[in-house]
């Protein structure tokens, strides 16, 4: 009994030592089973994946030579989008690829997708969860596809594509590239993840973080280097960084967006006042709010915002005299959680909340704030500011190159430079709604889309050449083909029924 009560003394400590104690267990046994499967069931699947494609290739061969028409034109384009990201995985890339998948279908396009999860509700026939996938180590709510899988190299094999888009970080890049390049299918690869900043933030042994980075360019990213059509990025200074200024020609900048949904328009006149008292705390208009919305991990620097806010009473703190509020889990939180009350900082912490109410969030938020500098885009820097909410952003490569001229100066900082955020929170509060309702911004999912289409079109049009090379190529072969078929099975019919009979009537005839 007193053992028991010392435990329950022991309480939220404990409870807190055992939450990561199953976290880094769990964390342990992902990445042994990853390197287990990469490592040793990758190359037979692969291997397997490869025989299935041309098996499909040698089925299409002979519906050509029996007549079958493929790769027949039509009006609408056959997109084939290959991802490891999709709903119900909560992140920017999942956001994109599903608006990208639902805007494009809604225009006609035959859009077929490949990912390693789906959410049941919004699946169809054209959408299919099968690529073989293991849980990320790193981010233990996703997942992380492995092997291309027998149904991929089906369709890559047997199907007719306009385009494929193949989405990265992936570990299936290499097969894709080389079967499409076999096809001559013009390949979209987008390169969403700053891989090099994530795998030393994640992995600090350096001789497994730089195995774990050749590899991953080994059958990745080198393949799309050398095989893909057009590679594109977030933004072009990142894409130039990853993959190298000397494929300039071939750098696009993907194009982004975010949903309707997101605008400056509450859903009623009260929704301000009851966000802030029921999910913020606040109930007075006085108070400020400064919101963060991004997933709780180290890289993402969330800490950085505390020696800017004012403490309570018998606290050390900066001159911001505001709430905190932070939307998004993952491994951080925890120690977020400790520090901010160390502190004595007014925070709250809302853990997950769903995509579609942060609109509410950042509409009823005085301002919203990042720290990350390992952002490709920062799609809730765009979410912010379409709902009117003054966005503070510090200064770095990608988001000089996105937000330099459409947001005032005074609300930039750079990061580390503790008064120089303080000023520019200040500045943002200070009128920042009534700057962005005479200069807002508006990038919708649906733009960005048809922008994609337009790359799509580009691709296809790079390949048009090297695509009617193999066309006339293929159909000279058919004829080879059906020539030598007709030759061997007269030359049987010959020898099977007439030989004899002709050569008996030969003889007979010579006699």
């Amino acid at each position: 009994s007193s053992s028991f009560d010392d435990d329950r003394k022991k309480g939220p400590g404990r409870d807190l030592a055992c939450w990561m104690g199953a976290k880094i267990a769990a964390l342990r046994t992902h990445y042994v089973v990853l390197l287990v499967f990469t490592v040793i069931v990758y190359f037979p699947r692969l291997c397997l994946s490869y025989l299935v494609f041309f098996i499909a290739q040698a089925l299409r061969l002979i519906a050509r030579i029996s007549g079958v028409q493929t790769n027949r034109p039509v009006a609408n384009r056959r997109i084939l989008i290959i991802t490891d990201y999709m709903p119900p995985q909560t992140h920017g890339i999942a956001i994109r690829c599903h608006a990208y998948v639902k805007h494009m279908r809604s225009m006609g396009h035959e859009v077929v997708v490949f990912c390693t999860a789906y959410e049941a509700s919004r699946e169809t026939s054209f959408d299919n969860p099968n690529i073989p996938a293991v849980v990320n180590p790193f981010n233990l709510k996703n997942r992380i596809g492995y092997n291309p899988g027998v149904k991929l190299a089906w369709f890559l094999g047997a199907h007719s594509w306009d385009v494929v888009h193949l989405v990265y970080p992936s570990l299936i890049g290499g097969f894709v590239l080389s079967v499409c390049s076999w096809r001559r299918i013009p390949v979209y690869c987008s390169h969403h993840v700053e891989m090099a900043m994530f795998a030393h933030e994640h992995v600090p042994f350096a001789p497994v973080c730089n195995f774990g980075m050749f590899m991953y360019n080994l059958i990745g990213k080198w393949p799309a280097m050398r095989w893909g059509t057009l590679n594109s990025a977030p933004t072009l200074c990142f894409a130039r960084d990853h993959l190298g200024k000397e494929y300039e020609d071939r750098l696009r900048r993907v194009p982004s967006g975010t949903h309707e949904v997101f605008t400056s328009q509450p859903d009623d006149p009260n929704e301000r006042r009851d966000v802030r008292s029921k999910r913020f705390g606040v109930t007075d208009d006085k108070t400020k709010v400064v919101l963060m919305v991004q997933r709780l991990s180290g890289e993402k620097g969330t800490e950085r915002i505390f020696p800017a806010l004012r403490a309570q009473e018998g606290g050390d703190g900066g001159s911001v005299d505001a709430v905190l509020v932070v939307a998004g889990d993952g491994p951080s939180k925890a120690s977020l959680e400790a520090e901010a009350k160390r502190r004595k900082i007014r925070a709250v912490f809302l853990g997950n909340v769903p995509h579609h109410e942060l609109p509410r969030l950042y509409r009823a938020a005085d301002c919203w704030v990042t720290m990350s500098l390992s952002e490709t885009f920062g799609l809730t820097t765009l979410e912010a500011l379409m709902c009117g909410c003054p966005a503070i952003i510090p200064y770095c490569d990608v988001f000089n190159e996105i937000w330099d001229e459409r947001v005032p100066k005074t609300w930039r900082y750079h990061v580390g430079n503790v008064p120089e955020l303080e000023k520019a929170i200040a500045a943002a509060q200070d009128g920042g709604r009534e700057w962005l309702a005479a200069h807002p911004v508006r990038m919708t999912w649906k733009g960005a889309s048809e922008e994609l289409l337009a790359h799509y079109e580009e691709c296809i049009k790079m390949s048009s050449k090297d695509r009617q090379t193999l066309r006339d190529f293929v159909a000279f072969m058919d004829h080879c083909f059906r020539v030598a078929i007709c030759s061997v099975c007269a030359t049987w019919v010959l020898m099977r029924y007439y030989y004899k009979p002709l050569m008996r009537f030969l003889k007979q005839f010579s006699a």
